[in-house]
C-alpha cells in the first residue's frame, strides 16, 4: 500500500499536453534589430522616438537640427538604431518621406531621393499628424502605462513622474513618442504582441549632444562592422546565416565573457564620443585592467560576469514577471544577475580610488536594488521549485503559509491510513490500492488493472466512481475520498493561492525598480567589454592616447589594427597636424604604394581614441573632434540612381556642409571618376574653400594621382605635401610603404625601363621633354634620317604588289 507522488502525476499530465512550465529565459521571438522608429521632420528640426521589442523600452531623442536635402541627423539615428520598422508622418509624395523610402530600400544605406514612388516598402508605415498636436501627445505620454510607474493617476506624484526623466519641451519628439505609442497600442497583434500583456517597462531619454558626427561610409570603409553570409550557398540571404567577418568589432568581441558585454561593445563602437571626461574614464579603466597587480581582481570579475544574459533577456524576464508567467528559471536567472552585480561591486570596494567606473558601479547599486535582492533571496526557494516545477516560497517567510505547509505534510499520514481502510473492502482479486491527492481533483483511489481490458465500472457496487485511466492505472472517487476532501480540503490550491499572492507583491516590487536592475547590469556589460578591449590592447601593444582640446594631432608609428594581423612586417607611419604643422596634407604616390592604408590607419586611430580605446601606435596625442568625414570609394548600385562622379560629388558636398574647425576629413582619389582637368578644378576648389579659413581649417588628408595639384597649391603654413617612398632593387621597383615629406615623382619611366630596357626609357624621356618644350627641342640624328627616308619613299603600290 503505497502513496503515489502527486507531483509525478501532475508532471506526467503536463508532458502529455506538451506543456513545459520551465522555459529557458533566453528563448524569445525578438532580436536586437526588432525596433519601431518614429520620425517627424518639421521646419528643419527632427523629432524621433523608438520602441525596442527586445528590451521592451520606449526611447525619446532630444530635438535636432536636420537640414534638407542631406538629412544627416536622420541617417545618424537610422544607423545607430537600425530599425526593422519605420513610422513617419505625411504621404508618399513628401520629399522627406521619399527620402526615407529610398533610405529604407537602399542596400548600401545611402540617402538619395526619387521623383516617383510606386508603393510603400514592407515595414514602412505612414500616419497623419492631424490627431497628434503637442498638447494631445503630451497627455498621451503622461498616461503611458509603465511597469516602473506604480503611482495612481490621481496621485500628485504622478504629475512629476514623467517630467523627471523625459524633457517634455522637445515638442517634436513628444509628438513622435505619442504617435508611436498609439500606433503600437492599435497594432499590437500585427507586431506579434499579446494585447493583454505589459510591453512598456520604462522610458529613456537619449541625446546626441556628446556624439561625434560620422557618415555611414566611415563604418564600411574602416571595417568597424562587417557581416558575411554562411559559407554554404543555400543559406545565403537568410538573416540567421549572417556572421561577423574581419572587423574591429570582431577583434575586440572575442574577449567578452557575456552576451551583455558584446552588446555594449557594439553600442560603444557605434557611438564615438566627444565627452572627454567619459573617454578618460574608459581609458583609465583599461589602464587599471592591464596593471599586473589587478590581474586577480579582473579574473574574478570575469568569472562572475559569465552568468549574465543580454539586456533583452532581462527585459523578457521582467515582462514575464509582470504578466505572472515567470518560471522558476526566470526568477533564478534574474536573481543570479543581481547577486553577481552586487558581488562584483563588493569585491571592487578596495579599488574604487583607482577607477571612476567602479565608483559609478557603486552608485548604481542603490538601496532599492539591495532590498530587492534580499527580498528575492528570502522569499524564493529555488531548489524546491525544481521539483515542483513552479516558483516556491521559502518556509519561514509567512506564518500562515507555514501552517498550511505543515498541514500538507500531514496529508501523507491520512492517505496511508485511508489506503489501509480501503483495502479491506476490495475484492480478493485486487491485492493493493493507493490513495493520492491531485490539485483541483482532490483525493482519488488508485488501483492497477486486475486483468487486461478489465471493466473499471465493476467496482461501482462499492460506491467507486470511475474518473480516468492512465497507463493501466485506474482512478476512482470513493466515499472515503469524498470524506477526506471535506475534512482535509484542497490544501494544495490554498498553498498555491497564498504563494501567488506573495509572488504578486514581490513582482510589483521588482518591476518598480526595473530601471535600477537594468542600469546596474548594463554597467557590468560595459566593464566586460572594456576588459576585453584591455586584453586585446595588451596582446597587440596598443598604447593609451593622450586627449587634448587644442586641435593638435601627434601620432608616432601608427599601425592598422586589422592589416597588421594579415601581413608580416607591417610598416608604421607618423602623422602630425595642428600646432607647428599644417592642417592639410596632400599625399601623392603610385598605385599600391600604401596611400589608402595610410589614410585608414590614421582615421582608425583617431576613431578608436573617440570610443575610449587604446590605439595601435607608439605614442598618440589626439585632439577631441566634433565630426569625422570619410570620402573614399563607394560601392555602386542601381538603387542609388547616381553615377560614380555624382557619388563623389555627393560625398564632398556633405563634407563642405558639415565640416568645421574641429573636424577630420579624409579624401581618397577625389575626381577619379571624371576628366582629369575637371577633377583637378574641383579638388582645387575644395582645398581653396578650407584653406581660406586659415586657423579655422579642419584637419584634412587628401590622397591623389593629380600631381598638378601640388603646383597649384605649394606648401604653406597650413598645407604640407607627403609622398610614398620606394626603391629599386635589382632592377625591380619596391614600395617601402613609408610616408615622408615631399612630392612623389612619376614612376612611368622606371616601369618602362624594367619592361623594355633602359634605351627605350631614355628615348621616352627625351620625347617627353620635347613635348614640354617644343621650341627648344632638337631631334636626334636617327629620327631625322627616319623622317627623310619616309619623305623620299614612294608609297604608290602597283596592282599585284600589295603583299
Amino acid at each position: 500500500m503505497n502513496v503515489y507522488d502527486s507531483q509525478n502525476i501532475y508532471n506526467h499530465r503536463q508532458n502529455i499536453q506538451g506543456y513545459s512550465t520551465d522555459d529557458d529565459p533566453s528563448d524569445h521571438e525578438f532580436s536586437e534589430s526588432d525596433v519601431l522608429l518614429c520620425l517627424l521632420n518639421k521646419n528643419e528640426k527632427l523629432g524621433a522616438a523608438f520602441y525596442s521589442f527586445y528590451e521592451k523600452t520606449l526611447n525619446i531623442y532630444e530635438e535636432m537640427m536636420d537640414v534638407a536635402p542631406d538629412y544627416l541627423m536622420t541617417s545618424i539615428v537610422h544607423r545607430e538604431i537600425k530599425p526593422k520598422y519605420i513610422l513617419t508622418f505625411g504621404n508618399p509624395t513628401d520629399p522627406y518621406v521619399r527620402m526615407l523610402i529610398d533610405f529604407f530600400n537602399s542596400a548600401d544605406e545611402n540617402t538619395t531621393t526619387t521623383s516617383t514612388v510606386s508603393r510603400l516598402p514592407n515595414n514602412f508605415f505612414l500616419t497623419s499628424q492631424k490627431g497628434f498636436t503637442y498638447e494631445s501627445s503630451k497627455t498621451i505620454v503622461s498616461n503611458i502605462n509603465l511597469a516602473s510607474n506604480i503611482l495612481d493617476k490621481s496621485d500628485r506624484k504622478h504629475d512629476i513622474f514623467f517630467p523627471s526623466f523625459v524633457n517634455l519641451d522637445n515638442r517634436l519628439s513628444v509628438i513622435a513618442l505619442g504617435a508611436l505609442y498609439k500606433y503600437l497600442e492599435k497594432h499590437l497583434s500585427m507586431f506579434g504582441l499579446d494585447p493583454s500583456g505589459q510591453h512598456f517597462l520604462h522610458i529613456q531619454q537619449i541625446t546626441l549632444k556628446n556624439r561625434v558626427m560620422l557618415d555611414n561610409q566611415l563604418f564600411r570603409n574602416l571595417q568597424i562592422f562587417a557581416q558575411k553570409y554562411h559559407d554554404s550557398s543555400f543559406k545565403h540571404g537568410q538573416e540567421s546565416s549572417l556572421r561577423e567577418a574581419l572587423s574591429i568589432y570582431k577583434l575586440f568581441s572575442c574577449g567578452c565573457k557575456s552576451k551583455m558585454g558584446q552588446s555594449l561593445l557594439r553600442e560603444i563602437l557605434q557611438s564615438p564620443l566627444r565627452d572627454r571626461c567619459e573617454l578618460e574614464k574608459r581609458l583609465d579603466f583599461i589602464s587599471f585592467a592591464q596593471h599586473p597587480n589587478n590581474l586577480e581582481f579582473i579574473t574574478s570579475i570575469q568569472n562572475n560576469i559569465k552568468p549574465f544574459k543580454n539586456i533583452g533577456c532581462v527585459s523578457l524576464i521582467l515582462g514575464k514577471i509582470h504578466n505572472g508567467r515567470a518560471s522558476n528559471r526566470d526568477w533564478k536567472a534574474l536573481h543570479e544577475m543581481i547577486y553577481h552585480t552586487i558581488f562584483i561591486n563588493d569585491i571592487s570596494s578596495g579599488y574604487r580610488d583607482k577607477s571612476d567606473l567602479l565608483c559609478e558601479l557603486s552608485e548604481a547599486i542603490t538601496e532599492n536594488l539591495l532590498a530587492l535582492h534580499d527580498s528575492i533571496s528570502r522569499a524564493l526557494d529555488f531548489n524546491a521549485a525544481v521539483k515542483k516545477g513552479r516558483p516556491v516560497i521559502k518556509f519561514g517567510l509567512d506564518e500562515t503559509l507555514d501552517a498550511k505547509l505543515l498541514r500538507q505534510q500531514d496529508l501523507a499520514k491520512h492517505l496511508t491510513a485511508a489506503a489501509r481502510l480501503a483495502i479491506n473492502d476490495l475484492p480478493d482479486y485486487i491485492n493493493e490500492c493507493k490513495v493520492l491527492y491531485l490539485p483541483e481533483m482532490g483525493h482519488l483511489m488508485v488501483i492497477k488493472e486486475w486483468e487486461p481490458n478489465c471493466t473499471p465500472e465493476q467496482l461501482e457496487y462499492l460506491g467507486y466512481k470511475f474518473m480516468f485511466c492512465i497507463e493501466g492505472i485506474i482512478h476512482y472517487k470513493t466515499p472515503l475520498c469524498v470524506e477526506l476532501d471535506k475534512r482535509v480540503g484542497d490544501i494544495n490550491s490554498e498553498i498555491i493561492d497564498h504563494e501567488n499572492r506573495i509572488l504578486r507583491r514581490l513582482s510589483g516590487f521588482t518591476l518598480k525598480y526595473n530601471k535600477d536592475i537594468r542600469h546596474a547590469i548594463k554597467l557590468i556589460g560595459k566593464i566586460d567589454c572594456l576588459i576585453a578591449i584591455a586584453k586585446v590592447a595588451h596582446q597587440n601593444n596598443y598604447i593609451k592616447p593622450t586627449l587634448n582640446n587644442n586641435g593638435i594631432h601627434e601620432i608616432n608609428s601608427c599601425r592598422h589594427p586589422l592589416m597588421e594581423h594579415m601581413l608580416n612586417g607591417f610598416k608604421s607611419n607618423d602623422y602630425y597636424s595642428g600646432g607647428g604643422h599644417g592642417r592639410v596634407k596632400i599625399l601623392t604616390g603610385a598605385n599600391g604604394s600604401g596611400k589608402s592604408i595610410f589614410l585608414k590607419e590614421i582615421l582608425l586611430t583617431i576613431y578608436l581614441a573617440h570610443v575610449g580605446c587604446y590605439v595601435p601606435a607608439e605614442k598618440a596625442n589626439i585632439s577631441v573632434l566634433d565630426s569625422l568625414h570619410c570620402g573614399m570609394f563607394m560601392s555602386e548600385s542601381v538603387v542609388l540612381k547616381l553615377s560614380s562622379f555624382m557619388m563623389d560629388v555627393t560625398q564632398t558636398s556633405q563634407i563642405l556642409r558639415y565640416a568645421g574647425p574641429n573636424s577630420f576629413i579624409v579624401l581618397d582619389e577625389f575626381g577619379r571618376s571624371t576628366l582629369g582637368d575637371d577633377g583637378l578644378c574641383l579638388l582645387a576648389g575644395f582645398l581653396k574653400y578650407f584653406l581660406d579659413k586659415k586657423e579655422l581649417c579642419p584637419h584634412i588628408i587628401i590622397a591623389t594621382h593629380l600631381q598638378r595639384i601640388t603646383h597649384l597649391w605649394p606648401e604653406s603654413r597650413y598645407l604640407e605635401h607627403l609622398k610614398t617612398d620606394y626603391t629599386i632593387v635589382n632592377g625591380d621597383l619596391c614600395f617601402l610603404y613609408k610616408i615622408s615629406k615631399g612630392i612623389s615623382s612619376s614612376l612611368a619611366f622606371e616601369v618602362v625601363s624594367m619592361i623594355h630596357g633602359e634605351q627605350t626609357a631614355n628615348r621616352a624621356k627625351y620625347y617627353m621633354e620635347i613635348l614640354q618644350n617644343p621650341k627648344f627641342a632638337q631631334l636626334p640624328e636617327s629620327t631625322k634620317e627616319l623622317q627623310q627616308k619616309c619623305l623620299m619613299t614612294n608609297f604608290d603600290l602597283e596592282p599585284g604588289n600589295i603583299n
